[in-house]
C-alpha cells in the first residue's frame, strides 16, 4: 500500500479533484460538494473585546471638560442602564448560543458526509448522514468540549494577567503605558502558543480521528490511541504534513480570493440581468402607488441575487473542499489500511480458466 509523504500526497489529491468535478462536469456535483464543504469545513471564529480606561496627561483635570471626547463617551456610557435591557441581552445571547450549537452539530454531521463523498467519489448528503450518525454524535461531544476548553484557555491567558495588573495598581502608575504593552506582549505570546497547540489538535481531529471513527466506530479515546501510535512511528512525516497543510491553506486562500475576483464581474452581469428585470418594474410599481407589488418584486430580486451569489460561492469552494479532504486521506491512507483500501481498491483477481478435457499438455 502506498505510504505517501506530505509532498507526494498532493498529486493524487489533485487528480481526485479532476475526477470528481471535471470528468464529467456537472453543475449539481459542484454545488453539492460546495454545500457539503461549507458545512463540513467548520465555521468557528474567536473574538474578544477589551475596554481600557483612557489615559490623561498629568496636570489635566478630570472634571466636566466638554472638549474631552473621552469624557463625553464615559458620560454617554454612564447614562445607559444595562438593567433596563437585561432581558434583551439574555435573549440575544441565547439565540447566538443556539445558532452556534446548531452550526457546530451540522459541522460534525457534515464532516462525515464529506468523508463519505470524497472516498466514494459520489457526493451525497443522505448516505453519509445516515451511515455515520452515531460516530458524528460522539464527534459532536468532543467538539463541544473542545470549544469550551478553547474559550476557557483564552479567557485565562488574557484575563488573568490583566486582572493581576489591575489589582496590583499597574495601570495607575506613571509608566502604566509601558507596563500595559509589556503585559500585552506576554499575552500575545501565550495566545500564539495556545493557538498553535489547539490548531494542531483541531487538524488531527478533523483530518484523521474522523476517518478512524468512521471506519472502525471506535470511541474517541481509542481513536486517539490508534492515531498516536501511527504518529509516533514517523513523527517527521507528520510534522511535514502539518507544515504543508499550512502552505496549502495559504495558497488556497490566495487562489480562492483570485477566483472570486475573476468570477465576480461575469457573475454580476449574469445575475444582474434577471435581478434588474425585477427591480425596474418594482420601481415603477412603487411610483404608481402599488407598494405591495413593489415590495414583493424587491424581495424576489434580493432573494434571486442571494441565491445566485451563494451558488457562485459554492462552486468556487467545491475544488478546495475535495482537494483538502483528499490530501489528508491520501496521506493517511498508506498508514491506515482500512482507509487505503477505499482509496486504492484492489481489482479482483481473474478467475482461473477451466481447461477442456484432453487439452492438458502432454509431458
Amino acid at each position: 500500500m502506498n505510504r505517501l509523504s506530505a509532498l507526494d500526497a498532493f498529486g493524487p489529491a489533485f487528480s481526485r479533484v479532476g475526477t470528481m468535478l471535471f470528468k464529467p462536469f456537472r453543475l449539481g456535483t459542484w454545488l453539492k460538494m460546495g454545500f457539503i464543504g461549507m458545512l463540513g469545513g467548520g465555521l468557528a471564529t474567536f473574538s474578544g473585546n477589551m475596554n481600557f480606561r483612557g489615559m490623561q496627561p498629568a496636570g489635566v483635570p478630570r472634571g466636566n471638560f466638554p472638549s474631552d471626547p473621552w469624557y463625553e463617551i464615559q458620560r454617554a456610557m454612564r447614562s445607559v442602564h444595562l438593567a433596563d435591557y437585561l432581558h434583551i441581552i439574555v435573549v440575544v445571547l441565547a439565540v447566538i448560543l443556539v445558532i452556534s450549537l446548531i452550526f457546530l452539530y451540522l459541522f460534525c454531521r457534515f464532516r462525515f458526509v464529506l468523508f463519505d463523498s470524497v472516498v466514494t467519489g459520489q457526493p451525497a448528503v443522505g448516505r453519509g448522514w445516515r451511515q455515520y450518525a452515531s460516530q458524528a454524535n460522539r464527534y459532536f461531544g468532543f467538539w463541544l468540549a473542545f470549544r469550551l476548553v478553547t474559550l476557557a484557555t483564552f479567557a485565562l491567558i488574557i484575563g488573568l494577567p490583566l486582572w493581576h495588573a489591575y489589582k496590583s495598581g499597574v495601570f495607575s502608575e506613571d509608566n502604566s503605558l509601558a507596563a500595559f504593552f509589556q503585559i500585552m506582549a506576554s499575552i500575545a505570546l501565550g495566545a500564539v502558543a495556545a493557538g498553535i497547540v489547539l490548531a494542531v489538535i483541531s487538524t488531527l481531529m478533523k483530518d484523521f480521528i474522523m476517518p478512524i471513527m468512521a471506519l472502525d466506530d471506535l470511541l474517541l479515546g481509542d481513536a486517539w490511541s490508534v492515531l498516536w501510535k501511527v504518529i509516533a512511528s514517523e513523527p517527521g512525516a507528520w510534522a511535514g504534513y502539518l507544515g504543508m497543510k499550512v502552505v496549502f491553506a495559504i495558497g488556497g486562500s490566495i487562489a480562492l480570493a483570485l477566483g472570486m475576483f475573476v468570477a465576480m464581474l461575469p457573475a454580476m452581469f449574469i445575475i444582474g440581468i434577471p435581478v434588474a428585470l425585477l427591480v425596474v418594474p418594482g420601481v415603477f410599481a412603487l411610483k404608481a402607488g402599488a407598494t405591495a407589488v413593489a415590495v414583493l418584486l424587491f424581495v424576489l430580486a434580493g432573494g434571486l441575487a442571494a441565491v445566485g451569489f451563494s451558488c457562485l460561492y459554492l462552486m468556487l469552494i467545491a475544488p478546495f473542499t475535495v482537494f483538502f479532504a483528499s490530501y489528508a486521506f491520501y496521506f493517511f491512507g498508506g498508514r491506515y489500511p482500512k482507509l487505503g483500501a477505499l482509496l486504492w481498491p484492489q481489482s479482483p483477481s481473474p478467475a482461473p480458466t477451466p481447461q477442456m478435457a484432453g487439452t492438458q499438455p502432454v509431458r
